[in-house]
């Protein structure tokens, strides 16, 4: 008897739909876990490249090179919660449960008024500066989940560390042609495309650190450690980052060397900006997805639309994943085109 549902998904467009469904759906479904897999595959990363670099240079087995890289993360984690832990998140909860007292004071403040008079849009800006602090904050109150994501993330990666040959094993039994080392094959594409994505926004980020760090000596602001985090993290979120962080930096440099400060900010914003949506993220990104700048950026603007806040981390991967994927499509239907015995 004729399995007709084999033959139907036998066929390339039928089983290509099945698969696109099936991805889809799987993230759709498991859309809130993405944090989870963001945090497993950095540190996973991480610990392969750490502990990997002692097993291969001291011939430490693997047990014993993650056990260092674990006492020495630990040792760091101990100093910063020591440091300032504690402090940062009072800070965090206190802007949260502040924030709009914060933003109507402002109003009232010389600076301001001051600002108000020269710049007949400034109430514009004003209401588009506090709606996006307010989500700011708002995905603040998030904060703690992200935590437990991360202690879980960072745990799933040592367990994959010591059982990775295990793991390898079994995802090899899995014949690539079948839906499931198809899938198994697709979501590695996107946990590759999470690490690149954690990758360019490091260079970003410390590319925005390192260019800042003079500008902030010149001017005399002061707290430069805590300002050189603040523009490290904030250039880990794309586009919007050092936009987040040079508002904060004009106010201070308006309190240091008054509007020659606010010009000299606003104009290394305004380069910092432009060099990583015109240089940075292009040439970085075009080495693993082979589009124009252009269609970069149009990508994050549409992404942002979509998904808010979260959708900027969304395109990079969408992209990279895509890619991969209408590049399997191609190459099957290369391959189907080659001449068989049969045909000959």
């Amino acid at each position: 008897m004729r399995d007709r549902v084999r033959e139907f998904f036998s066929e390339k467009t039928a089983r290509r739909g099945l698969l696109l469904a099936l991805f889809v759906g799987g993230l759709a479904v498991f859309w809130k876990l993405l944090p989870l897999l963001a945090f497993f595959v950095s540190f996973e990363r991480g610990l392969h490249f750490s502990a990997g670099v002692l097993n291969r240079r001291f011939k430490w087995s693997r047990g014993a090179a993650l056990g260092v890289v674990l006492t020495l993360c630990a040792v760091v984690v101990v100093l910063l919660a020591w440091l300032s832990a504690g402090k940062l998140a009072r800070v965090v909860v206190e802007a949260r449960d502040t924030l709009p007292e914060r933003m109507a004071a402002l109003r009232e403040h010389p600076w301001y008024l001051e600002l108000k008079e020269k710049l007949p849009d400034s109430e514009k800006l004003a209401q588009s500066a506090e709606h996006y602090a307010g989500r700011v904050a708002k995905s603040a109150a998030t904060l703690g989940h992200l935590v437990l994501l991360g202690i879980i993330g960072f745990i799933l990666a040592i367990i994959f560390f010591l059982d990775e040959k295990a793991v390898q094993a079994f995802r090899e039994r899995l014949p690539e042609a079948t839906l499931s080392g198809t899938l198994a094959r697709w979501f590695e594409h996107l946990a590759e495309a999470i690490s690149l994505t954690v990758q360019l926004q490091l260079v970003v980020a410390l590319s925005n650190t390192v260019l800042t760090l003079p500008v902030l000596l010149l001017l005399g602001v002061p707290h430069v450690p805590a300002l050189m985090v603040l523009i490290f993290v904030s250039g880990l979120i794309p586009v919007v980052g050092n936009l987040l962080a040079g508002s904060v930096l004009v106010v201070l440099s308006y309190q240091a060397k008054g509007w020659l400060g606010v010009g000299l900010f606003v104009g290394l914003t305004f380069v910092l900006h432009k060099i990583e949506a015109y240089y940075l993220n292009p040439r970085l990104t075009a080495r693993h997805v082979p589009l124009p700048g252009f269609v970069l950026v149009v990508s994050l603007i549409c992404f942002e639309h979509l998904f808010g806040f979260v959708g900027l981390f969304l395109s990079f991967p969408f992209l990279y994943v895509a890619g991969k994927i209408r590049a399997e499509f191609a190459e099957e239907d290369a391959r189907d085109k080659l001449p068989t015995p049969d045909r000959l």
